[in-house]
């Protein structure tokens, strides 16, 4: 079993879970169908380090983003149930269910696994799940497009390994008006991407671009070099630091969503911000916003504590 993650991974997947609980609470005695989405679905067990005797974080010009936290590499272990067979659980347990799980996992391997656990563990809730096969991106973009949100409201949990979640899934899943969307949102991939000259692979760039639906990170993110200009050198360096980047997300969020929830910042062994969780609300009704608002941002300040 491949072995990645740390502490914070139990924090992320603790916190999703309880707001799991919480929405099929306020949803009991609505008429809507009742989705659950898992976009990274994984293979619903992951073997999860505990504690590291050293560290050594990777260099931010490193080609290889994987983005998981590279401080543990002498730890004590255990299994954790990821999010897919936890949503099972809540969803048994409830008065009332969810009537659908989407689980996107993009390796078949995993998604085999998963469907075996799944059908063994939870096998009441097995005839209402669908388990694909895609890239998360383009599976999420196909069940927006499928589903009738007149009738349906939905749970949606973005939690990738990087930067793999693209800005214009982000604005579909908030077109819907009817998700609830928790996004972990890869700050630590972010930070090492960006040099402190403005000096930048046009690769990581595009990825860029991508993660965040425009290229105004680049004014956000650098500044000119005031000192070089002097000499007639146009450089740029770089003007942006964890705080900086998490506004700048937190902006772009707002200004799809009708609400969006404080951040729970995800460390690792060694304080080094490796995630920021956080969740957007699509259905601009002020009441539905308060509620899910104050549900999560409880959830978030737990965390954050």
């Amino acid at each position: 079993m491949t072995t990645f993650g740390g502490p914070w991974s139990r924090l992320k997947l603790d916190c999703v879970e309880s707001y799991a609980v919480a929405y099929l609470k306020v949803m009991q005695q609505q008429n809507w169908s009742l989705h659950y989405v898992d976009a990274f679905a994984g293979q619903g067990r992951q073997q999860l380090k505990l504690a590291n005797s050293s560290a050594d974080l990777q260099s931010e010009n490193q080609a290889s983003f994987d983005f998981l936290d590279q401080a543990e590499d002498q730890a004590r272990y255990e299994f954790l149930e990821g999010s897919a067979l936890r949503a099972l659980k809540v969803s048994n347990e409830a008065t009332r269910g969810f009537d659908r799980f989407v689980f996107i996992e993009a390796s078949r391997m995993a998604k085999e696994k998963l469907a075996q656990r799944a059908l063994v563990e939870w096998p009441a809730q097995a005839a209402k799940i669908q388990l694909l096969k895609d890239d998360a991106n383009d599976a999420i973009s196909d069940y927006v497009k499928n589903t009738n949100w007149v009738k349906t409201r939905a749970l949606v949990f973005l939690d990738p390994f990087g930067l793999q979640v693209r800005w214009r899934t982000i604005e579909e899943l908030a077109q819907t008006r009817a998700c609830d969307v928790w996004y972990l949102f890869p700050i630590g991939g972010v930070i090492r991407m960006l040099p402190s000259s403005g000096q930048m692979d046009p690769m990581w760039e595009l990825k860029l671009d991508t993660l965040f639906g425009t290229t105004d990170w680049r004014e956000a993110f650098y500044a000119d070099n005031i000192q070089g200009n002097l000499f007639g050198d146009a450089s740029r360096i770089k003007n942006a630091n964890e705080t900086k980047i998490l506004s700048y997300i937190k902006d772009r969020m707002r200004s799809v969503f009708a609400g969006i929830s404080d951040f729970a910042i995800l460390r690792n062994s060694m304080g080094y911000p490796m995630f920021a969780l956080l969740m957007g609300v699509t259905n601009p009704s002020p009441r539905a916003v308060s509620s899910a608002l104050r549900i999560s941002n409880h959830l978030i300040s737990n965390l954050n504590h």
